[in-house]
């Protein structure tokens, strides 16, 4: 995720923003899905892409697209009513995240990881969907939409950091939680980010022979626009509980070579699916709160979304 470290350095890597408008005017006329209409609010599209669905129509349904338009699909399998949403970060060829110096992309390790997540969370009878299913651009309204229209508990965005800061003996997890008001933090997201930061921090710091990087104030915190708003469009735009997840520095060769193994994707979907069983089962708070949130303003162009094939 695009990011500025405590001292003000440059961000490495552009904020995606929409080149097409994320509802067009007339999906905001149109009856509401789900609830207690008896159509589901998201389906799994023949070819297994997640969307959210605006109506029911006689030959299927009308949903909305990756790239937040509307196109009708003849069938699709509701998805039920999910406990956490987790969204793989970036995504598609215009959209890659990081690169690492052994090559792994920042896309397809989010992918990964994710998946790996959403299987632990299955194992343990906690429901789960995902706002990615495949190698494709999405818009950020629309994952937050997605997660909003599911009304789930909590919004999870997996992501791996760049640029290789000061070197650590402990990892640089960061994560970003979101704003109540300028001054506050929603308790609900905090919570949910501290759990996360404690769970993963701890996971990672087992491995040997890692030299992580590091900010001074890593740990979970808010970063703002100048304006106050959240910065990331993953924790400003949901309604729903949302964190932004960064694991580490994807841009570190020490590290790269660690997220490149079995063993990483198994650790660490193991603590965050340890961090939403906590949050979901428990009234911890975790830890790792940083008072004092960054101000960032990213400056970034717009990108193409190129819609996948939803049937």
């Amino acid at each position: 995720m695009t990011r500025e470290d405590a001292v003000g350095a440059p961000p490495p890597k552009a904020l995606p923003t929409a080149v097409t408008a994320p509802f067009p005017p007339e999906e905001e006329e149109a009856p509401p899905a789900g609830a207690h209409s008896g159509v589901p609010s998201a389906v799994l599209t023949a070819l297994g892409i997640p969307v959210a669905v605006l109506r029911q129509t006689d030959a299927g349904y009308v949903v909305r697209t990756p790239c937040g338009r509307t196109a009708e699909i003849s069938t699709g399998v509701p998805i039920e009513r999910p406990r956490v949403v987790i969204d793989p970060g970036h995504g598609g060829k215009w959209d890659t995240g990081a690169v690492a110096p052994n090559g792994l992309i920042e896309r397809d390790l989010n992918l990964t990881l994710s998946r790996a997540v959403l299987e632990e969370l299955s194992q343990r009878g906690i429901p789960a969907a995902t706002t990615r299913a495949g190698d494709y651009g999405i818009l950020l309204s629309v994952r937050a939409a997605f997660a909003d229209a599911l009304r789930t508990e909590a919004l999870i965005s997996i992501h791996h950091n760049a640029p290789t800061w000061s070197r650590s003996n402990v990892p640089g997890t960061e994560v970003f939680v979101q704003s109540a008001t300028t001054q506050q933090t929603r308790p609900d997201s905090a919570r949910l980010g501290g759990l996360l930061y404690e769970e993963i921090t701890t996971a990672l710091s087992a491995f040997d022979n890692v030299s992580w990087s590091r900010l001074p104030d890593a740990g979970v915190l808010r970063v703002l626009l100048p304006s106050g708003e959240d910065t990331y469009g993953m924790l400003r735009h949901p309604a729903v509980p949302a964190a932004l997840v960064e694991y580490g520095y994807l841009s570190n060769p020490s590290e790269a070579a660690l997220f490149a193994t079995d063993e990483y994707i198994r650790i660490a979907a193991q603590a965050t699916a340890d961090a939403i069983s906590a949050y979901l089962q428990t009234d911890r708070s975790g830890s790792g709160f940083i008072q004092k949130p960054r101000t960032f303003n990213p400056h970034s162009g717009s990108i193409p979304c190129v819609d996948p094939p939803l049937e």
